[in-house]
């Protein structure tokens, strides 16, 4: 059953990345129109600004998923509805936190944008935003073992079905408050109520359905310390990726030059960067526990490099396809899409999508090394980055504005996740890198050359309608899933795809027959 679940879960896990990619597509550009380029990039700075609380978590959120596992894993019941109710008590006191936290800054916002913006509307505006994502943040927190433990017992179909309507759900119910003149407030309290609704469902399925409860009398009082030890590392590592994922906007609303237009271009420019990533995460989510299990069970550095391998080529398709894709299309793409005044956004793209693929395709990784409790080091290689980041931001974006502040966080992203990080997991972690890198950099070639081939055959056509943007990317598409079926792809990648067809097939014949 548990076997069934992941394989549901993964195909689950990318129809809803490919809905979540697809929805954007039409709900967006009516988002933009609506909302206007200030007000959008006043919303996108409220959010940048309420990312922080995040940390308050302390990087327990990674332990929470690892600890449960263990327990499962070894059997222990009571001892997991202990960890339960440990989780439940940490995570209620960190929500509080979030939320005075949360207040607080908010009532200082006037004096750290109000040179940048001065409107005081905005401000206020600004305010209120920042209210009810605290909410919404301090309630997620509250709710996050709910989650894990829904991860954990790999129920992935439960788990995939509440994303996929979350995904369609809330760009509908954002458009609604849009229409009724609600604006960017009315998309933040749609949000919150949504996420009430969720966490409804997450109590009472992990109550009735796995029949997990917190055991508040049996907590392991005595894994606090190890706990705490493991989690600084994770919680270090989490304020440096904030550092380097969020800082750039909140450095660019400060700039009355840019300020909150700016902070709009930017945003869409980094949305397409969120949009491949969210492609590779989801299966990492789905294989979590499998890593962790592995771990566990004393699997040797070959067979999770094997893993890595396995996971990674399929994650490597995905990439470089997205990548490469919009290398060959994404200017035709934001001008039909966000319309004028957004051409700095696929510069913006361009310089953070292709630093990221080097993470991205070996993300199973930092699974590995969060399992085995060794990831101090890759906390402190995402400080260092992470200050690079911050001093180049601040002096980039002065002379090239948005683009250099993309391009800092891309340079940066090269030097501490590619080659540092790499040789991290070689040396001292004892992957097989090299063999890891032979095995899934060849899946680039193919994509590399169709890119540079489509971007000579631009030089002679003009895509500035939607039907000839989509027939060019959808033959962009096949050309590139026939050519690798053909030439790169092996046996088992190719069963991912012929076995659920294979199984749907017999199932019509059974029923065909009965």
């Amino acid at each position: 059953m548990v076997k069934n679940q992941t394989r549901i879960g993964i195909v689950m896990s990318y129809f809803n990345m490919g809905i979540g990619t697809l929805i954007p597509m039409f709900y967006t550009p009516i988002m933009l129109n609506m909302l206007g380029q200030s007000e959008y990039g006043l919303f996108k700075l409220a959010s940048s600004v309420t990312s922080y609380l995040s940390l308050i978590s302390f990087g327990i959120g990674a332990a929470v998923v690892r600890y449960l596992t263990k327990f499962r894993a070894e059997g222990d019941t009571e001892g997991e509805e202990g960890m339960f109710a440990l989780f439940n008590i940490i995570f209620m006191i960190i929500s509080v936190i979030a939320l005075v936290a949360g207040l607080s800054i908010s009532f200082f916002l006037d004096t750290i944008y109000s040179n940048a913006i001065s409107d005081s509307n905005q401000l206020t505006e600004l305010r209120i935003l920042v209210i009810i994502l605290t909410c919404t943040t301090a309630l997620n927190f509250m709710s996050s073992p709910y989650n894990s433990v829904v991860t954990c017992h790999e129920r992935f179909v439960f788990l995939q079905t509440i994303n996929i309507i979350t995904t369609i759900v809330t760009p509908l119910v954002n458009l609604a408050m849009l229409f009724l003149g609600f604006k960017s407030i009315g998309m933040v309290a749609s949000s919150f109520f949504l996420t009430i609704v969720i966490r409804i469902f997450y109590f009472f399925y992990v109550r009735k359905s796995i029949q997990l409860k917190p055991n508040y009398h049996k907590m392991p009082i005595h894994l606090i310390r190890e706990l705490v030890f493991f989690s600084f590392w994770i919680f270090i590592s989490n304020v440096m990726s904030q550092l380097y994922n969020a800082t750039d906007t909140m450095i660019i609303g400060a700039v009355p030059a840019l300020a909150t237009i700016g902070v709009a271009i930017y945003n869409v420019g980094v949305t397409f960067n969120s949009m491949m990533t969210s492609f590779t995460v989801g299966i990492q989510s789905v294989l979590s526990p499998k890593v962790n299990s592995a771990v566990f069970k004393g699997a040797n550095n070959a067979e999770l490099t094997d893993l890595l391998i396995r996971v990674g080529r399929i994650q490597c398709y995905i990439v470089s396809l997205v990548c490469t894709g919009f290398i060959s299309f994404g200017s035709n793409f934001i001008r039909l899409w966000a319309g004028l005044g957004y051409e700095d956004a696929y510069w913006v793209a361009l310089v953070t999508m292709i630093p990221a693929c080097i993470p991205l395709i070996e993300n199973v990784a930092l699974s590995i090394i969060i399992a085995q409790n060794k990831h101090r080091f890759r906390s402190l290689t995402l400080l260092f980055i992470a200050v690079i980041n911050v001093v180049g931001t601040i002096f980039a974006v002065q002379y090239w504005g948005i683009v250099g502040a993309a391009l800092v966080s891309g340079l940066a992203s090269i030097l501490g996740q590619g080659l540092i990080l790499n040789w991290y997991y070689w040396k001292k972690i004892g992957l097989e890198i090299p063999r890891f890198w032979k095995e899934t950099a060849k899946i680039f070639i193919i994509p590399t050359v169709m890119c540079v081939i489509t971007l000579l055959i631009k030089q002679f056509i003009t895509l500035d309608t939607w039907m000839w943007l989509l027939l060019a990317i959808m033959i962009y598409t096949i050309v590139f899933f026939i050519a690798n079926w053909f030439v790169i792809m092996n046996d088992y990648e190719k069963e991912i795809f012929i076995g659920p067809i294979r199984k749907a097939v017999n199932k019509i014949r059974r029923q065909g027959v009965k």
